[in-house]
């Protein structure tokens, strides 16, 4: 049922995006994906390659869709947030309801980290409830910052893994007040050790946000070994 519903909000959200922007809960979804960029609700919403964003807005929530492609080892694959300079009450919670994620690495996985890479002047944070683990029987370790959330698990190379549902009982909560401006990064781990970042990534924060905050972030970035 959640893969057919997947499929026709897709359909729908690409027949919204050329409208570029959304606001109110009757508004058409909107489909992101492959470098693409969409204003919603006082945000610019921007996914990599490899991911596919369904989003719809609900109050002062966007409600997200996500779908994830990992085609090789440590791929990080980053969503960015940037507020819209003037927008008149822009949303202030971010849900990813669900999330599929595929494996086309050619290796297995051990887990997943969730990291919210801040680079405005108020914190974006992991805030209320967080992915029940689908690869796992442990639940998701969320560290004392509210920025970093790691996941332990084996998704086998080649398999997909579905993580949340429509329902909102299980979703990912990201707190956004206002002044905040944010990347959530997800990085696969292959062999339970320390998730690198990718040279790419420190060129797309300090495209984003300059020098100046890249040492703030880089602390942010610190990933724990994977129990």
């Amino acid at each position: 049922m959640l893969r057919s519903y997947r499929k026709v909000a897709i359909a729908v959200g690409a027949m919204a995006a050329g409208f570029g922007s959304l606001r109110g809960a009757s508004a058409a979804p909107v489909l992101i994906e492959n470098d693409e960029s969409a204003i919603v609700d006082g945000w610019n919403i921007t996914a990599p390659a490899g991911v596919a964003l369904t989003v719809t807005t609900s109050g002062n929530t966007i409600d997200i869709e996500k779908a994830a492609n990992f085609t090789g080892p440590y791929e990080s694959l980053q969503v960015a947030f940037q507020p819209v300079a003037g927008a008149s009450g822009p949303a202030t919670s971010i849900d990813f309801t669900n999330e599929t994620i595929l494996d086309n690495t050619g290796s297995p996985f051990n887990g997943f980290s969730f990291l919210l890479l801040n680079i405005g002047g108020v914190n974006a944070t992991f805030s209320g409830d967080i992915f029940v683990n689908a690869i796992g029987p442990t639940p998701g370790s969320l560290d004392g910052a509210l920025d970093s959330l790691a996941y332990v698990g084996t998704q086998a190379d080649g398999a997909t893994s579905s993580w949340g549902d429509t329902t909102k009982t299980d979703d990912l909560y990201i707190s956004a007040p206002a002044g905040s401006a944010f990347t959530l990064d997800e990085v696969p781990s292959l062999g339970g050790g320390v998730v690198p970042i990718p040279a790419a990534a420190w060129q797309s924060l300090v495209g984003l946000a300059g020098l100046g905050v890249v040492g703030t972030v880089r602390r942010r970035l610190k990933l724990r070994r994977l129990a």
